[in-house]
């Protein structure tokens, strides 16, 4: 008779096929340590990968910094020809010493004149307006003066008396020469003739100095309603600049009736700075631009240099007389002054590197000047500038002899520039 089994032998076989079942379960992991060896190889792999990356990238990135250094603007194709980019040779030039500043027209006080009268009286006429141009000896003004009157009245009566004394003389020598009258009373007719004459002379001479001429002193007569007229004349050509008198007002000699400038020739005032005194000598030939003429040149010269130094400006005053044939420079306004000193010598050793003077782009406190490096690409130069003239300027640093400078586009090229400091990028 078989034996049932019990549940002890039961478990045990059911834990025996467990445990066979999960024997090929665990021999199949046990390769997964070299699987972990070769994730590490790979990781380590990568890593060199990256390592080799981040190599080749700083290598380009070190050649990228070399074409797009700090300062340097690269321009497309498209962009380098709609910028219309003109170069020019730096090149070593003698420039011929020139200042530059501004200045005031003013009057040529040798050619303006106050016009005043001779003599005391009342304005009863005024031929010349403002803005009026006189010639000299043309009637401006008429005053009816008392004086005038008085001194033409006195200028007859000794005309008459030196007549009555001449006639009495004349008698005497005849009454003399018949024995009738003494010599004595010959020698009295004479001195009462030679009176009388110099009575005369003073009255001529005072009419003369109130502006009376010969010819209208055989004019002056008995009985004349216009003896006190008083004619102020012009005493130069020019133009009425200024009208002081109105009708009826009474004016002395010391009044001003008028104020009449020669307006052919001018003054230009100007003030240079010490710095420059050596630059600037008498009869140095000047330019003069004017805003209102932006065309025309007006030429003339240094007519005067101060003595004195100010010493709030540190500056000389100088004058500038400058031919105005046409009257179109006026006092007061402000003009441009271009002086040239023929006095510098133009030495070789005395050369420097010029450029153009539209090759100076101003940024900030800076001075540039775009060098070219072909292909598209500038390199912005800080430079220090000198002395300009002709349209040239002096590069005294940041640029050397031969060196091709952007004369022409150079405004596109700063603002390209502007970008790049605002990481914004070059323009491919």
């Amino acid at each position: 008779m078989t034996a049932k089994p019990t549940a002890t032998a039961v478990l045990t076989l059911l834990l025996l096929f467990l445990l066979l079942a999960l024997l090929p379960a665990c021999s199949g992991s046990s390769p997964a340590a070299p699987a972990t060896d070769d994730h590490a190889a790979m990781e380590d792999h990568a890593e060199q990968g990256d390592s080799h990356e981040g190599e080749d990238h700083e290598g380009e990135g070190h050649e990228e910094g070399e074409e797009h250094a700090p300062g340097m603007v690269e321009l497309s194709p498209k962009l380098l020809e709609s910028a219309a980019i003109r170069t020019a040779t730096a090149e070593v030039q003698y420039l011929p010493a020139e200042i530059k500043t501004t200045g005031q027209v003013d009057f040529n006080r040798d050619r303006l004149v106050h016009v005043t009268p001779r003599i005391a009286g009342r304005v009863i006429e005024a031929r010349a307006d403002l803005g009026d141009r006189v010639r000299r000896g043309e009637v401006m003004a008429v005053m009816d003066s008392i004086e005038l009157g008085q001194a033409k009245s006195d200028y007859l009566q000794a005309r008459a008396r030196l007549d009555l004394a001449r006639q009495n003389y004349e008698r005497e020598k005849s009454l003399r020469a018949e024995m009738i009258s003494s010599e004595r009373e010959v020698l009295d007719a004479q001195a009462a003739l030679r009176e009388a004459s110099a009575v005369l002379s003073a009255a001529e001479e005072r009419l003369h100095l109130l502006g009376l001429d010969q010819q209208a002193l055989a004019a002056v007569h008995y009985d004349d309603p216009q003896a006190s007229l008083y004619e102020v004349r012009a005493p130069i050509t020019g133009k009425v600049v200024r009208k002081h008198i109105s009708l009826g007002e009474m004016a002395s000699t010391d009044s001003i009736l008028f104020t009449v400038a020669d307006l052919s020739s001018v003054w230009i005032w100007i003030d240079v700075y010490e710095r420059n005194l050596q630059h600037v000598h008498l009869d140095d030939d000047i330019r003069v631009k004017a805003d209102a003429y932006p065309d025309r040149v007006f030429v003339g010269k240094v007519t005067y240099l101060s003595d004195e130094v100010d010493t709030d400006t540190r500056t000389v005053r100088a004058r500038i007389d400058v031919k105005n044939t046409d009257g179109a420079l006026r006092p007061g306004m402000f003009v441009r002054v271009q002086i040239s000193d023929p006095h510098a010598s133009p030495a070789k050793s005395a050369g420097t590197v010029v450029v153009p003077e539209g090759a100076v782009q101003r940024n900030g406190d800076e001075n540039l000047v775009f060098v070219s490096l072909g292909d598209g690409r500038f390199m912005a130069r800080e430079v220090e500038v000198g002395r300009k003239a002709g349209g040239l300027v002096e590069i005294l640093q940041g640029i050397e002899e031969g060196e091709e400078v952007v004369i022409q586009g150079s405004f596109t090229l700063k603002s390209e520039l502007s970008k790049e400091s605002l990481g914004e990028g070059h323009a491919h």
